[in-house]
């Protein structure tokens, strides 16, 4: 049709690609900080950490904000683990709307409790989103909650990044107030 927007499936070579032409470029400029400036390389790994920290791998991630407070500006700290929180949401989010695509997840979806949740998150999304990333609260709910609603994947990513950096910044702080407290760096 004339007008129209069609979606093409990528290939899994092209996918390959993609992601090289992503990680590429990233991991080269992470070898020229540690390279060019010693001293931040702390910094660099704690980005790539929160990636997968920041994703539904189950890695521990307050604790390397904690500690990446002791060693950087909190601010700095916040910044750098909210903007690895884009790659994460995004990943995170297409992984599940694309499960919920899928036969089994797909009936899932229609389920009772299901459509239930779904109505309950798309009362109130974006500061639902924003609440979760910010609090202590389990943030793996929203994680399914968001795709399974259909939320927009721009303001999902979005929203986790407005609620991650406050939560970061006082977690890099507190590690700093800590450090300055005890006179060591762990």
């Amino acid at each position: 049709m004339i007008g129209t927007l069609t979606r093409k499936k990528l290939t899994r070579g092209q996918a390959l690609c993609c992601l090289a032409a992503l990680l590429v470029p990233a991991s080269v400029c992470t070898l020229v900080v540690w390279l060019t400036a010693p001293g931040w390389w702390q910094l660099s790994a704690y980005f790539w950490y929160s990636i997968p920290g920041n994703s539904f791998v189950l890695l521990p991630h307050e604790p390397a904000v904690i500690y990446a407070g002791t060693l950087y500006n909190p601010l700095l700290v916040a910044l750098v683990g909210g903007l690895a929180t884009i790659p994460a949401s995004a990943l995170d989010y297409q992984l599940f709307h694309r499960a919920f695509r899928l036969g089994p997840l797909a009936d899932l979806k229609q389920a009772r409790l299901s459509r239930w949740t779904s109505r309950a998150f798309s009362i109130q999304p974006w500061w639902t989103i924003v609440f979760f990333a910010f609090t202590p609260v389990p943030f793996y709910p929203i994680r399914i909650a968001a795709p399974m609603a259909d939320y927009s994947p721009t303001r999902y990513v979005a929203a986790v990044f407005v609620g991650r950096v406050p939560r970061y910044y006082l977690l890099a702080w507190g590690g700093d107030q800590a450090a300055r407290f005890l006179q060591l760096t762990f």
